[in-house]
């Protein structure tokens, strides 16, 4: 099958993503959950964008809400938000990484500040569909990074919107997508050097704005800011970031 071919099957799939009324979206203003606000433009859904004064992923949910005509709330996060939610992150998760902390930061803020009680999420594109720099190099890292997207992140993201009462969704990862995700050859993920093309390609079949589909990826860690200011913050003290959220 061609690569167009597994592009059509997709944006069918994508046609079925609803997040249900009243819920929350975190949105980053990046391609995988600006497809989603795209595709509940519709619908009664808050949208929630977590970062640094000045972070890009705020300059991205701006330009992509003026695209698409919605509105959505600004988070900025604080310092004292980040030594609070690295103790958090640490109790839901005795072994989760620095890094892990600094991305699973944005989805603590929403489900500490949402008031709906259902947090939709773009999570699982970027393994199943070729969005990280180092697949460039190396796509088999895909399949490792599948499995432990679904064994060890989906489960503790469950467990940090559980803490605050919250259902989490992720359309992305429903069974139908991760099958058809799982016959998609990698050459058609990563096309003419283009990370998630086949899902790009898909988005532009449903008439997603080009500003969403041609945007660039950018971790959550980085696009937030909150890596950065860790960074800051174990350099204000004299240590590594890993030895600065040991010491927390």
């Amino acid at each position: 099958m061609s690569c167009e071919k597994y592009a059509s099957e997709l944006a069918e799939i994508l046609k079925k993503i609803k997040c249900p009324e009243n819920s929350a979206l975190s949105f980053s203003g990046g391609l995988d959950s600006s497809i989603i606000a795209y595709l509940c433009r519709n619908r009664i859904i808050s949208f929630y964008t977590i970062g640094m004064e000045s972070s890009k992923d705020l300059d991205n949910a701006k330009k992509v809400s003026n695209s698409l005509g919605i509105a959505f709330t600004k988070i900025i996060i604080s310092e004292k938000m980040i030594l609070e939610g690295i103790k958090e992150l640490k109790e839901i998760d005795e072994k989760i990484t620095p890094v892990e902390i600094s991305f699973e930061l944005p989805l603590l803020v929403v489900a500490k500040k949402a008031e709906e009680s259902v947090i939709c999420t773009g999570q699982g594109a970027d393994e199943l569909f070729g969005g990280y720099a180092k697949y460039l190099q190396a796509p088999e890292l895909m399949h490792g990074d599948v499995e432990k997207l679904l064994t060890i992140t989906v489960p503790r993201e469950q467990k940090i919107a559980k803490k605050y009462e919250k259902t989490l969704i992720t359309p992305y990862l429903m069974e139908e997508m991760q099958s058809l995700a799982s016959k998609i050859p990698e050459e058609c993920k990563i096309h003419k050097g283009i990370r998630k093309w086949v899902l790009r390609e898909a988005a532009r079949r449903l008439g997603v704005p080009e500003i969403i589909v041609e945007r660039e990826k950018k971790a959550a860690q980085y696009g937030s800011g909150i890596w950065k200011h860790m960074k800051k913050l174990a350099k204000r003290d004299g240590k590594s970031v890993e030895e600065f959220v040991r010491a927390l």
